[in-house]
């Protein structure tokens, strides 16, 4: 037999460092995936213009509504782009057509006109094709406090007969939140 052979075991010296920085970078890249999907979706939600008076019953809309219908497209006229809408939401009614055609044209956009009549189904159309995005809803008035409530959970009651603009913020994760702007 011959001598002995010298066997030298290796210490991991930089191994636990090694560890500790793949445990860290491997957080961190989890962290930013979630920050970066934990998105925002806003709904402007619109009561339509004025209608011209009469007995028909679905009535274009008048002088006064055509002019509301022009300040709702140069409010909103800058919100192209990136971070601009992304989807216009209209209900059947012509009042809500009108009124949103004039911004519609200004961005270029095809109205996208709502399947459902009930806040529910409204509020699943939106959340469930455009979550993360920027929307505006056109929507006769008996509907805007049921879908603030379906997309925010708080109960609104919208003042008959002023014009407002609400808008619902809904996180990913949270509680949303709910503006009223008069104008």
């Amino acid at each position: 037999m011959g001598p002995p052979a010298i066997t030298r075991r290796r210490r991991p010296f930089l191994a636990p460092v090694w560890l500790i920085l793949v445990a860290v970078l491997a957080v961190l890249g989890v962290g930013l995936g979630l920050h970066a999907s934990d998105s925002n979706t806003i709904v402007v939600i619109v009561p339509p213009a004025s209608e011209e008076l009469g007995t028909i019953d679905n009535p274009p809309l008048s002088a006064v509504g055509a002019q509301q219908a022009q300040q709702l497209a140069q409010q909103f006229a800058a919100s192209s782009g990136p971070d601009g809408l992304a989807v216009i939401y209209v209900s059947a009614s012509r009042r809500s057509k009108q009124t949103a055609a004039p911004l519609a044209q200004l961005l270029g956009k095809q109205l996208v006109t709502l399947t459902d009549s009930d806040a529910g189904g409204i509020a699943g159309q939106i959340m469930g094709e455009h979550a993360g995005d920027n929307v505006l809803v056109v929507c006769p008035d008996s509907v805007i406090s049921s879908l603030i409530q379906e997309l925010s959970g708080q109960q609104i009651t919208a003042p008959q007969g002023q014009r407002a603009i609400w808008v619902v913020t809904v996180p990913r994760y949270g509680p949303a939140n709910v503006l009223r702007m008069g104008y």
